[in-house]
């Protein structure tokens, strides 16, 4: 740097120090990575006022295109940002869903109890009449498995809005307060429903034609043999890949769902035109690793109190000689229930969030999305600078 003009002879003065809480670059500010005030009209800071910068230094995910390691770890970021919010929420939902499913659970097993209590209480009358569940008892577990199966879907798609949109919120620097995340829940929440079922109504139909169809050998022959089982196998296989191809296509249909405002067939059109061509294969990859790392998670955790809950059954018939089996069996569901309540709602913000950011990575690849967030994140920056 050059230094002031001097007269022949005279000594050159040294460079001045940097003024306290200079930089690095010798440019007035405050410590590193911290942000300073702005001068107006985008003008450079004048000298010895703080400077401002966009510094966002813990966002949820960056504002590029993603790799797999930055997906995964937006899973488990979300925790750290805002676990408050997304535990209360989820805790809260599922919470009410799983007093709903443990209450149709109780009732379908009713049945079942009384058989088992009236063989032990008469083992020799009860052994002349082998059980044969009646109608009834068939008709009552369909139901409770249909509300079980709707009622795990509605607390699914209400998490997903609410952590979705959150989700986003601290990926551009604008975290959503808890109260707004509630209302894009009430607000968004039935749509998403709608997406759900008409995903779920699909995959029966792919699933079932495939299916019917492999039957068909067997139902017209009568006799089972390898040219009438293998077809039953065959329609198996590819139901279930239909399955899995229709959830890859409309994985991020809820995503859009919210973050765009979409009705419930623009939505499901949406999730089908982000996972067109090869877009679909890096979708489905990523999309199955999160689903199995949830599930693993999910199955480690129910899976400890499970077996809990079974060391708690069998102390209770073995202390009380085998007559408190309503209690025991009260006892191993309600504990089984809490194990998979517990592993639903401590997992749910892992894979929405890496949702969340699986649908950005698509969009900022495809669509240059992230120069729209990069623009939003500034603009929540500098809202955050005038308060």
């Amino acid at each position: 740097m050059s230094s002031p003009w001097t007269a022949p002879g005279a000594d050159v003065p040294s460079e001045p120090p940097a003024p306290q809480g200079a930089d690095s670059m010798g440019a007035p500010g405050g410590a590193w990575g911290l942000p300073g005030a702005a001068a107006p009209d985008g003008a450079p800071a004048p000298q010895g006022a703080p400077r401002r910068e966009l510094v966002q230094s813990t966002p949820l995910f960056p504002l590029r295109p993603l790799g797999l390691g930055e997906i995964l770890g937006a899973a488990v970021r979300i925790y750290r940002l805002r676990a408050r919010s997304v535990l209360g929420v989820s805790a809260a939902v599922f919470g009410v869903a799983f007093v709903l499913i443990t209450l149709s659970s109780g009732a379908g097993m009713l049945p079942l109890i009384g058989d088992m209590q009236a063989t032990l209480q008469d083992p020799a009358g009860s052994s002349e009449v082998p059980f044969t569940g009646s109608v009834g008892d068939i008709v009552l577990t369909v139901v409770t498995s249909v509300i079980t199966g709707l009622v795990t879907m509605i607390a699914s798609s209400l998490v997903t809005v609410a952590l979705t949109r959150l989700a986003l919120g601290e990926a551009i620097g604008a975290p959503l307060p808890t109260a707004e995340v509630w209302a894009t829940m009430r607000r968004r929440g039935l749509p998403a429903l709608g997406v759900s079922l008409i995903v779920a109504v699909l995959s029966a139909i792919l699933f079932a034609v495939p299916f019917a169809l492999g039957l068909l050998p067997i139902l017209i022959v009568q006799e089972p043999g390898w040219l009438t089982i293998v077809p039953i196998l065959l329609g198996t296989l590819v139901g279930l890949l239909a399955m899995l191809w229709l959830w890859a296509r409309t994985m991020l249909s809820i995503p859009a769902l919210v973050l765009e405002d979409l009705g419930v067939l623009s939505a499901v059109r949406r999730g089908f035109t982000l996972t067109r061509g090869r877009r679909l294969w890096r979708v489905l990859g990523i999309g199955v690793l999160l689903y199995a790392l949830y599930m693993v998670a999910m199955y480690t955790i129910s899976g400890v109190i499970g077996t809990v809950a079974g060391v708690a059954y069998v102390a209770i018939l073995l202390v009380s000689s085998f007559e408190a089996i309503v209690l025991g069996v009260a006892v191993l569901t309600i504990l089984s229930m809490l194990g998979t309540y517990l592993a639903t709602f401590l997992l749910a913000p892992f894979l929405s969030a890496g949702y969340t950011a699986l649908y950005a990575d698509v969009r900022m690849r495809d669509e240059a999305w992230d120069v729209e967030l990069t623009r939003r994140a500034r603009d929540a920056w500098a809202a955050d600078g005038a308060r």
